[in-house]
């Protein structure tokens, strides 16, 4: 019964070990990926960013037609996709550079889409940028953290232990990692609708 007891504390310690390097590393990642996507419209050339400008002009002037039913299956198709895919890499070994690829760029894209706001709209772009990001956003990041962090723990569980060849119980880790993608799945949808249908009301008071 002792052992067993110790057992159980040593993996728990264990665990807290592995997904808090990897929480610090996907935190520090976030930051150089969100950094890296401000700076980086000002990097491109000027035709490049005048794409950028006509693209995100023609979503504020064309925020009073926008069709909902397509762009909340657009919205639904994108998040629920990156989803799977990063939840489906996890069960795989070789997994985890793609995992934080996908990672880093949803962080780039995020720190892009604010610059490409204000760089178009100045100081009415900050307006936009806050509308943008919060707190849809907000939440979007914490859930791909949360996602990208089991999906990373399960790997390296599968890992070690194809390594040390001990046993892993595969249906208890597995059922917690699907219970993650169910809750993910919950909150993208909820995260979806609200991008749909009410952050463009919010801008129309605006535009």
């Amino acid at each position: 019964m002792g052992d067993n007891m110790k057992q159980r504390l040593d993996k728990l310690k264990a665990n807290f070990k592995l997904n808090k390097k990897i929480l610090i590393f996907l935190f520090g990642l976030l930051a150089i990926g969100f950094i890296f996507g401000t700076v980086f419209i000002t990097m491109i050339n000027s035709s490049d960013k005048e794409l950028v400008k006509d693209y995100i002009k023609n979503y504020i002037d064309n925020v009073n037609n926008i069709n909902y039913s397509k762009s909340l299956i657009n919205s639904l198709i994108n998040n629920l996709g990156f989803i799977l895919i990063i939840w489906l890499l996890g069960i795989s070994v070789i997994g985890i550079p793609l995992i934080i690829f996908i990672y880093f760029t949803k962080a780039f894209t995020l720190g892009f889409s604010i610059s490409s706001f204000i760089l178009n709209y100045k100081t009415k772009g900050c307006l936009y940028a806050l509308i943008y990001v919060f707190p849809s956003q907000i939440i979007n990041i914490i859930m791909y953290t949360i996602l990208t962090l089991y999906s990373l723990t399960f790997s390296f569980k599968i890992i070690y232990s194809l390594l040390n060849k001990s046993n892993l119980n595969f249906k208890n880790l597995t059922g917690k990692y699907f219970k993650i993608l169910l809750i993910t799945i919950i909150i993208t949808i909820i995260s979806s609708l609200y991008d749909t249908f009410v952050i463009p009301n919010l801008l129309k008071k605006f535009v």
